[in-house]
């Protein structure tokens, strides 16, 4: 009984590991504009993930959007979106499963503020 228990557990948490690197799914594929937040700063990459830094150095990781992200980094936008979660897997070889949570913006969309950041957003 004890080792179902733990083989199911471990089946479970190992699921959460192939989600790794997903944001997670919006439930509605049209969101309402009173849902959505707006952020602005400085578009930044780094380690192959997006990110965007606010004039007050607030830094926020951004999910979803790389297509339009990409031609704007080293630039000053304006995001619209929601917050969300990312998964990512820690598993090491031969190790228990694991896994990692991180706080993401969801982008929705995005505007150009300006062709240089603010020397304020690092």
């Amino acid at each position: 009984m004890r080792t179902t228990l733990t083989l199911t557990l471990l089946l479970g948490i190992s699921a959460v590991g192939l989600q790794a690197g997903t944001a997670s799914p919006s439930p509605e594929k049209n969101q309402k504009a009173s849902d959505l937040t707006t952020l602005q700063g400085c578009v930044k990459i780094a380690r192959g993930q997006y990110e965007l830094i606010e004039s007050d150095g607030t830094l926020n990781l951004l999910s979803g959007a790389a297509r339009k992200l990409g031609p704007q980094v080293g630039h000053e936008v304006e995001l619209t979106g929601k917050p969300g979660t990312r998964t990512e897997d820690t598993t090491i070889v031969g190790g228990g499963s694991s896994a990692n949570e991180f706080v993401v913006f969801e982008v929705k969309s995005v505007k150009l503020i300006a062709d240089t950041c603010k020397s304020a957003a690092h």
